[in-house]
C-alpha cells in the first residue's frame, strides 16, 4: 500500500487511537478519533497523563521493547473509562516522529481496521493499474503526433510525400504508416466533372 495513502487512513478514518510520540512520552499528534476521544488539548502532553491506572509506573522504552500489546486504561473527556489494547513502534528513519503508538478496543477493531486497511489497498491497486493504461494511450497519441508535427514535403503535382529514406511514396502508403486513419476511395466533384462528364 502507498504509505501516504496508509497514513491518510489512519489519521482520518480509523477506529483506533493513533498517537505520535517522543521517547520521553511527549504527544506530538493525534489521529481523529483520539482527538474526539481525548479531546484536542490532549496534544503536547505526556501519553503518561492520559492513562487512568498505570501513569506513575508506565515506562516508555519498556513498552516500545515489548512484543505484547498493552492493556491500558484511559479516561474519554466525557470521563468515560475504557481500556486499549496498545502497540508502540520505533520511527527511527522519521526524523521527529520516535515512536508511533496504536490503540484499539479489542481483537476485532482490529482486524475490522486490517480488513479495511486491505480493501483500501486493493482500491489503490486498482486506480494505479488504471492510470498506468491511461498513461500508456496517451504516450501512443503522444507518439503519433509527434510523428505527424513538423513539415511534410509534398510534391506539389502528384502529392506523392517524400519519407525519411528520401524516397517519394504514395500519400495514402504515408498515412496508412504513420496513422491509424483507415482510407476509402470516392470521387470529388471536380474530378467527376473533369473525367467522367461526356462531352
Amino acid at each position: 500500500m502507498d504509505s501516504s495513502a496508509f497514513v491518510r487512513y489512519l489519521t482520518d478514518h480509523a477506529p483506533i487511537l493513533f498517537l505520535t510520540l517522543g521517547r520521553d512520552g511527549s504527544i506530538f499528534r493525534m489521529n481523529r478519533y483520539a482527538a474526539r476521544f481525548l479531546g484536542g488539548e490532549s496534544a503536547f502532553r505526556y501519553f503518561q497523563d492520559i492513562l487512568v491506572n498505570f501513569n506513575d509506573s508506565f515506562d516508555m522504552a519498556e513498552a516500545v521493547d515489548s512484543e505484547d500489546a498493552l492493556l491500558l486504561s484511559i479516561a474519554s473527556t466525557d470521563g468515560d473509562l475504557q481500556s486499549f489494547y496498545f502497540h508502540f513502534l520505533t520511527q527511527d528513519d522519521c526524523p521527529g516522529t520516535d515512536v508511533l503508538a496504536f490503540g484499539h478496543t479489542d481483537a476485532e477493531d482490529f482486524s475490522l481496521m486490517q480488513g479495511e486497511i486491505v480493501n483500501l489497498n486493493q482500491q489503490l491497486s486498482n486506480m494505479t493499474r488504471d492510470l498506468q493504461k491511461k498513461n500508456a494511450k496517451l504516450e501512443m497519441a503522444m507518439e503519433q503526433v509527434r510523428q505527424l508535427q513538423g513539415i511534410i514535403p509534398i510534391c506539389m503535382h502528384c502529392h506523392k510525400i517524400r519519407n525519411d529514406q528520401e524516397i517519394w511514396e504514395q500519400l495514402e502508403a504515408y498515412l496508412y504508416e504513420h496513422t491509424d486513419a483507415q482510407l476509402s476511395h470516392g470521387i470529388c466533384p471536380d474530378c467527376m466533372e473533369k473525367y467522367y462528364t461526356e462531352d
